[in-house]
């Protein structure tokens, strides 16, 4: 008789689109109270509406533009109903199909819930970590406690799509084992092994695609690289180029052909030991090349001969100075230098000093600024004089926002300029002081003959 009775009671209720309204109101109550009860607040109703919550409640809503519905005034109407000898907790339950939970049993549940789907990652014996290995476990661990390195994101994916977010989290774990940098810790891969993007990605998830900039999956690597490399820069500075960087330093490239940087008088030897025949050839005939990520990547060493190494930030003044110069060894770094030419640097500062000149402008001294911070005494100021900077003084104006850069520049070599600078308000750039350059490279090339 009773399951009938309810069947009749859905009937009746779903059959009044208005109840809807009411028992979702009554639903959020029972959330927060634990229990049926408080009132509900209906506007706005129709008069299709008033007349179907009039009937249940025996009274006249016409004219009101607000209603207010008791919980007192619920039991009362269902007490007086046909269907008196149901109770509105088991009501709500089978109209929603659910059960009605309080909001602090719902966040244990839930947390309950939470703790046992990360728990299957977390345990290697369990249902998802049986593949796992300790470096993929342990920042999941650290992520999910400290709620740092990834500790959000995860949260965020989790809630978003639980499922989908289960494979992702797989994937994921399984490609952080086989990143070439962690096979080359474990003397699984050489020192030269180095894998394209969606090579990588292929090989560990089947789709190219999965660690595309965006996705999920790229997402939690970075996450990833970040804390194992313990990378503490600002989200805000987390660029395209910050992030050829960190997958580089992993093994991986991410742009590896259009990422390349110019250079002349360079030799170079492999992993193998045996010299890069195709920079040897540039070497012998004196032509400038240009070296893409993926050929830097494959290089044990790299050097200059007979000469320090001079880095330019501008392709003119580069090709100028190796015209002049056909003994140098120079380096364009093309404004802000991309992953190729730090690679490239790093390599070529392990035996040689580097001479950087570029634009006396507050973008220029911020790159210079940023090159010596990386490579300490192994790099040079090269050029930054203040008798150069008042001479070739240009009409170019610097705007507002490009001086107020001028604060971030702290390298005591350049302070005079700073102070000039901010004086003039105007930039000096590297093509006026070509004679200068040249005849200062051959100075210091001398002295190191």
């Amino acid at each position: 008789m009773t399951e009938q009775r309810m069947e009749e009671c859905l009937e009746y209720f779903r059959g009044r689109q208005v109840f809807q309204k009411v028992f979702s109101g009554f639903r959020k109550k029972y959330e927060s109270l634990g229990h049926f009860g408080g009132t509900v607040t209906l506007k706005g109703l129709d008069a299709e509406e008033k007349a179907a919550l009039g009937g249940f409640f025996q009274r006249d809503y016409t004219e009101n533009q607000t209603i207010t519905i008791l919980a007192s005034a619920m039991e009362k109407a269902l007490s007086e109903s046909r269907f008196g000898e149901l109770a509105w907790e088991e009501i709500l339950e089978a109209y929603f199909q659910e059960p009605l939970l309080a909001r602090k049993e719902q966040n244990r549940r839930e947390e309950k819930e939470k703790q046992q789907f990360f728990a299957e990652f977390l345990d290697p014996k369990g249902q998802e970590g049986k593949g796992t290995g300790n470096a993929g476990r342990q920042w999941l661990s650290h992520a999910l406690d400290s709620h740092k390195d990834g500790g959000l994101l995860l949260m965020q994916q989790y809630r978003e799509d639980r499922e989908g977010f289960r494979e992702t989290l797989k994937a994921v774990l399984a490609a952080i084992d086989v990143l070439p940098y962690r096979l080359r810790r474990t003397g699984k891969a050489d020192g030269l092994f180095r894998e394209r993007l969606p090579v990588f990605a292929a090989k560990t998830t089947g789709n190219p695609h999965y660690f595309d900039n965006g996705t999920s999956g790229e997402k939690l690597l970075t996450a990833f690289l970040c804390y194992d490399f313990q990378v503490n820069g600002k989200k805000e500075n987390r660029d395209a180029e910050w992030k050829n960087r960190l997958y580089y330093q992993a093994g991986i490239l991410k742009d590896d052909l259009s990422n390349d940087v110019l250079v002349y008088g360079i030799r170079g030897r492999k992993m193998g030991g045996e010299l890069h025949q195709g920079i040897e050839g540039f070497y012998r005939e004196r032509q400038a090349m240009r070296l893409t990520l993926n050929t830097i990547g494959t290089l044990k060493e790299a050097w200059a001969v007979n000469s320090p190494v001079f880095v330019l930030e501008n392709p003119a003044v580069f090709s100028e100075l190796v015209r002049c110069q056909p003994a140098i060894t120079a380096v364009c770094g093309g404004g802000q230098p991309c992953l190729a030419v730090l690679a490239l640097l790093d390599l070529l500062s392990e035996g040689s000093t580097l001479y950087y000149a570029g634009d006396f402008d507050p973008d220029g001294l911020l790159i210079l600024q940023r090159l010596k911070e990386r490579y300490g005494r192994r790099l040079v100021p090269w050029g930054y004089r203040r008798e150069w900077y008042e001479t070739y003084l240009s009409d170019v104006e610097c705007f507002p926002l490009t001086m107020k850069k001028l604060d971030r520049v702290t390298l005591p070599e350049v302070q005079e300029i700073v102070e000039r600078m901010k004086r003039h308000r105007k930039a000096a750039y590297q093509e006026t002081m070509m004679k200068e350059l040249a005849d200062s490279a051959e100075i210091l090339m001398k002295n190191r003959s």
